[in-house]
């Protein structure tokens, strides 16, 4: 029997993280044995994307299929037609994400940083005004349905996939900034708080973690694993190309200085999400956050940190929460189809 072949399935693969996680496995795959899923909303920049990757990789595997992880209904579209397609995945890496900003800064905030903790002016983003309070088509909280439920309807509907895998990982992209007092369980979408990416990114840790245990204990073939990219200078916030451009220049001295969360570019920031890929799983701990880094000389590395002030319990609320509202949704899409 041939060896075979591997399913990456990368959404948001068109920039940014997601294009430097698919650049990373091709750059490994010296037999041409892994088909790479772009998993993206715009079919332009996903083929735009894809174009620039087969000049890099001409003899790769590359296929584009179309989804929103912002809307269910197309979340179910998507797992439909990969179903049809593959007999298995191998990797579901949930990066595709959304900083919903007023495309404006709080030039108060952005100074206290500056004065009291210019590390944090470069990792943070609490000096960009996020939108709060927004509700999708769906009525669901905007960011956290793109950032967390869209992902966790997928990796449910392709678990049979990842499980004939026989060592399907799901590899959900965090943030430096998913703190504990970023999440609240009552407000589990983050439609009331201030920082709803920050909530969202904690709500990615929480279930990755809690669906880990449970998948172990129901002995799948599935593990589940949380990372972040550190800093990255991408386009996400929507905010004016001049201060993405002056935070660039900024994250470039931040890194000589020596802070290591500075990667800027989608290619250094996605080494902790193929590292985590690639590793025996004998070599991973589900508990730690694997986070991308660069020494000031531009050696990019990986270096795991622990999920600080982890609770299961809230983390097995909120995949509650998320389970719940995932049957309703699959009911309703196996009603209308009727």
């Amino acid at each position: 029997m041939g060896k075979q072949r591997k399913v990456a399935i990368i959404t948001g693969a068109n920039a940014g993280v997601g294009l430097g996680i698919a650049q990373r496995l091709l750059e490994v795959d010296e037999d041409n044995m892994t088909t790479i899923v772009m998993a993206c909303r715009n079919h332009a920049r996903a083929s735009t994307a894809r174009d620039r990757l087969l000049r890099q990789f001409p003899e790769a595997d590359i296929v584009i299929e179309l989804v929103d992880t912002g809307s269910v209904a197309s979340v179910f579209h998507f797992c439909d037609a990969i179903k049809s397609k593959y007999s298995h995945v191998n990797y579901i890496f949930c990066n595709a994400g959304i900083l919903s900003t007023l495309g404006l800064l709080s030039w108060t905030e952005l100074f206290w940083l500056f004065v009291k903790d210019p590390v944090g002016l470069v990792e943070k983003s609490d000096a960009a005004l996020q939108a709060t309070g927004e509700i999708n088509d769906d009525g669901m909280g905007t960011v956290f349905a793109t950032n967390v439920f869209g992902h966790y309807v997928m990796v449910r509907e392709l678990e049979a996939l990842l499980n004939n895998s026989g060592d399907g990982r799901v590899i959900w992209t965090s943030s430096i900034t998913a703190e504990l007092k970023s999440f609240d369980i009552e407000d589990w979408q983050g439609i009331k708080s201030l920082l709803p990416y920050e909530s969202s990114k904690r709500a990615c840790d929480l279930v990755a973690l809690a669906t880990n245990d449970k998948y172990k204990q129901d002995e799948k073939h599935i593990s589940c694993y949380t990372t972040s990219p550190g800093v990255v200078a991408s386009t996400i916030g929507n905010l004016p190309q001049w201060i993405t451009e002056l935070r660039k220049l900024a994250h470039y001295f931040f890194r000589f200085m020596g802070v290591t969360s500075q990667n800027i570019t989608g290619y250094r920031g996605a080494i902790a999400d193929v590292f985590v890929a690639l590793q025996p799983l004998s070599a991973l701990n589900y508990l730690y956050r694997y986070t991308s880094l660069t020494s000031r000389w531009g050696t990019s590395y990986v270096e795991a940190l622990p999920v600080g002030d982890y609770d299961p319990q809230t983390a097995e609320k909120l995949v509650e929460k998320c389970e719940i509202a995932y049957q309703a949704w699959k009911n309703k899409c196996a009603s209308e189809k009727q």
